[in-house]
């Protein structure tokens, strides 16, 4: 999990670091007449969306995966009663 932190991190410095260079070498174009921290804001609001939907998305599997597990056990036990009570009327 720290190993996606620190990517995670990594990639907003370089974004970060992107759109500075992006200001201050490209002159009066649509996107440099936006102040550097807006665009920042933007980009983080974005990235932000895009983890929320793939934590969802995760959240959703691991659920599934639990879910079918705890499904699985209930079955085995009602095999087991099955067999007690097969074993108890012979």
């Amino acid at each position: 999990m720290q190993e996606r932190s620190k990517r995670m991190l990594f990639t907003l410095v370089l974004i970060f670091l992107g759109l500075a260079v992006l200001q201050r070498f490209v002159s009066d174009t649509a996107i440099t007449t936006i102040p550097w921290w807006v665009t920042a804001v933007i980009v983080a609001a974005v990235i932000s969306g895009y983890m929320w939907i793939r934590t969802s998305l995760e959240e959703k599997r691991a659920e599934a995966e639990w879910i079918e597990q705890e499904g699985s056990v209930y079955i085995r036990r009602m095999e087991h009663e099955r067999q007690q009570r097969s074993e108890g009327e012979q």
